[in-house]
């Protein structure tokens, strides 16, 4: 009995020197607050998640349990920093590449000033990440390409076509639609002329407009923001990593146009609550692989056709 109540007396000593410990350091590493799996009939439902931009007034938003998520809004190299507490100034004790797939989230977010803070877990680290830098993301893909993506994304909303000039396919080139539907009539330009394109004085047909028949005819600085980059998609609500995550009444071919090409989708659901989400938003980069490389050879936009 005296052994085990030393045994006691040690474990106590123990116990008390690692919190002080945590105290002392600033940061006290908090339990996971998962929450155990239940039966399929005890399931509980979830809600849709929140779509957070830079322009929303901050309010505690419904967190969509059971996803997986993304860093997204980091710049090339950047990591998302994990806190041990809800707060910019907290010690850091770990980090989250920019390439990290199946993230998972956990707990109450806390709001401090500008930021959402959530309990995230990656790589048997747990702490509080910014919740304004992750997104849903629904399939795999390898770091590679996830960086391929990212790569193409921070080019095009510094409208930098220059750079993406080695990414494309010198044969197969780069598409430009409209629509999700792959047409004929799209536009494709090789390497050499995008160079010029970026600052060419003439309007192009670029295809019809849904719903009224009328031409898509304009500079391709127009083109860029209304069918290119015309959301925030470095930031974008969901992911779909060679999985398609919009919906619509256009028909994906992707695959019969580019066989054995590989899809990423940067999806919004929606902007504002009264369209019921038919004002929803995305931008599919398609990529192929040639002798081991992988080339852009589309830029697809996406949104409610008739």
């Amino acid at each position: 009995m005296r052994k085990f109540n030393k045994a006691l007396h040690a474990g106590k000593l123990i116990t008390a020197l690692l919190i002080s410990l945590q105290f002392l350091s600033g940061c006290i590493l908090y339990p996971s607050l998962e929450k155990p799996a239940l039966p399929p009939s005890q399931k509980e439902e979830t809600t849709p998640a929140l779509l957070i931009t830079d322009s929303i007034t901050l309010e505690t938003p419904v967190i969509q349990t059971g996803k997986l998520f993304t860093p997204i809004g980091l710049l090339q190299g950047e990591s998302l920093a994990i806190h041990c507490s809800p707060a910019a100034n907290a010690p850091i004790i770990g980090s989250i590449p920019a390439t990290s797939i199946n993230i998972k989230i956990s707990g109450e977010p806390q709001i401090d000033e500008r930021t959402t803070w959530i309990m995230a877990d990656y790589n048997q680290v747990q702490g509080w990440v910014d919740l304004n830098n992750l997104a849903i993301h629904e399939g795999e893909l390898p770091e590679e390409l996830i960086a391929l993506g990212q790569l193409v994304l921070d080019n095009l909303q510094a409208y930098d076509y220059n750079l993406l000039v080695d990414l494309i396919h010198p044969d197969h080139c780069l598409r430009f639609s409209p629509y999700s539907y792959l047409s004929e009539n799209n536009l494709i330009f090789c390497p050499e002329q995008l160079r010029d394109l970026v600052s060419s004085d003439e309007k192009y047909v670029w295809g019809e407009y849904d719903g009224t028949g009328n031409l898509i005819f304009m500079l391709f600085p127009e083109y860029h923001q209304n069918f290119v980059y015309d959301s925030n998609y470095i930031k974008p609500e969901i992911i779909g990593f060679n999985v398609e995550v919009s919906s619509g009444n256009a028909i994906n071919n992707i695959a019969g146009v580019y066989p054995g090409g590989v899809m990423i989708e940067y999806y919004f659901s929606g902007f504002d609550p009264k369209y019921g989400g038919l004002d929803w938003r995305s931008i599919r980069l398609v990529f192929i692989q040639d002798n081991l490389t992988w080339y852009l050879v589309a830029i697809i936009h996406g949104e409610w056709t008739i």
